[in-house]
């Protein structure tokens, strides 16, 4: 999720590398051992670019306040993290996620859950990080993404097999031409299992066909979908489906060498980042239910889209030295510095400026909801609960901030300035 460290894109890499085509023509010129040294001057400025790099200090609004529950969430959230993934995981790829320190996200962003639902919390996090992780081309291959992609979309569209609209907005997502290979024998496989195994049933004891990325979120998906609506599972399938393949579709980017535009990155990364999946899960944590007219309403969307940019870019300018050493450079201050020719610091304060600007329109839209609501005459507990979602985003912003400035994950690579005044 979350915040989760991006997938990379290759035209982003073409900043650091030089032209993809003519790039590979002058190695086959220049030789092995030419290319090789290249290869280091280059790694040699990324890891003096890193070290250079100062993160921009920004201010926000918030109040961070942790649960007191964390610890003992975290403990719990931890057998479940190890029986999914130990025995199956690169050691090194399991320490990383540990280092994530998702229990501290988790109890910032929801400070007054209990201890089972906190747990879940932590689970679903680790889910998320694992998700974008793996999702890394070095990680696995096309093969195994492509079945990771087809068993969990299988278990989303087995809650509502009749709903049309999940078939009608995979057939779309599917249509996307870096998809578009997989198109027919993808959705062949996906109905398939939706029809011919029982993958929800939970007195089925034989689920080993699944991946663990897959059958973790099974697990994780009945815990949710048993106790909720009807309505609510249908929204949490519709935004989960949407941003799952959205993650697979970032990963094709570096596969594909697909360019982009500011504008087009901050767009597509809204749904990669996975970040609205989260905040959909307020009403399980918290109780409550929102119905779809008003989570759907342009001033809640407007709050979850400019909450869900304040997340990914506050990872990203903490993030970017880390990913500019291992060439994960798919980051909004890397891709500013490319587009305006600037340097890497003078990028982040540009970022820095866009946050500034973005918590003053997390503020209005909050502001603005509360007004729809009472021209909608909103019933008391509709407005209870559209309370606890501008608390969620709220604190999600505070979470991350400390999290990510906090984090060991993003400390490996020392720069001038890892450290900011927490607010």
């Amino acid at each position: 999720m979350l915040l989760a460290t991006r997938n990379c894109h290759a035209h982003l890499q073409q900043g650091i590398h030089g032209n993809h085509e003519g790039r590979n023509t002058s190695y086959r010129k220049m030789g092995l051992g030419h290319m090789q040294t290249t290869h280091n001057i280059e790694m040699q400025q990324r890891q003096q670019d890193a070290l250079d790099y100062i993160v921009p200090k920004y201010t926000h609004p918030f109040i961070c306040k942790m649960n007191p529950n964390v610890e003992e969430a975290n403990k719990l959230a931890l057998v479940w993290f190890a029986h999914h993934f130990q025995s199956s995981m690169n050691p090194k790829n399991f320490e990383d996620i540990c280092l994530v320190n998702c229990h501290y996200l988790a109890g910032a962003s929801y400070p007054e859950a209990s201890i089972s639902h906190l747990e879940f919390v932590i689970e679903f996090m680790i889910w998320l990080f694992i998700v974008d992780d793996e999702s890394l081309p070095q990680r696995n291959t096309l093969e195994e993404l492509v079945q990771f992609q087809q068993e969990t979309q299988a278990i989303i569209m087995s809650t509502f097999p009749e709903d049309k609209s999940l078939q009608d907005n995979l057939k779309i997502y599917l249509n996307d031409e870096r998809a578009f290979e997989y198109n027919k024998d993808f959705l062949e496989k996906v109905l398939a299992q939706v029809t011919m195994k029982p993958l929800l049933e939970t007195d089925v004891i034989d689920h080993q066909h699944l991946s663990p990325i897959a059958s973790s979120f099974r697990d994780l998906w009945i815990k949710a979908i048993s106790v909720m609506s009807k309505e609510w599972s249908l929204r949490f399938a519709k935004v989960t489906q949407r941003d799952v393949f959205a993650n697979f579709l970032e990963s094709q980017n570096l596969r594909h060498d697909v360019n982009h535009s500011i504008s087009s990155y901050i767009s597509e990364r809204r749904k990669s980042g996975l970040i609205e999946t989260y905040i959909v899960l307020l009403e399980f944590i918290e109780n409550i239910s929102l119905p779809d007219t008003l989570y759907y309403s342009v001033p809640m969307q407007h709050l979850c889209e400019a909450t869900t940019d304040v997340v990914c870019w506050i990872n990203d300018v903490w993030s970017f030295p880390k990913e500019l050493v291992a060439g994960e450079v798919a980051n909004l201050v890397f891709l500013i510095g490319k587009e305006k020719g600037c340097s890497y610091n003078e990028a982040a304060q540009i970022v820095a400026q866009m946050l500034m600007d973005k918590f003053k329109e997390i503020q209005f839209a909050s502001m603005e909801l509360k007004e729809y609501c009472k021209n909608h005459q909103a019933t008391t507990l509709q407005m209870v609960a559209v309370d606890h979602y501008i608390s969620c985003c709220n604190n999600f912003v505070s979470a991350i901030h400390v999290c990510s400035s906090q984090s060991v994950r993003y400390q490996r690579v020392q720069t001038k300035s890892m450290v900011i005044p927490l607010t």
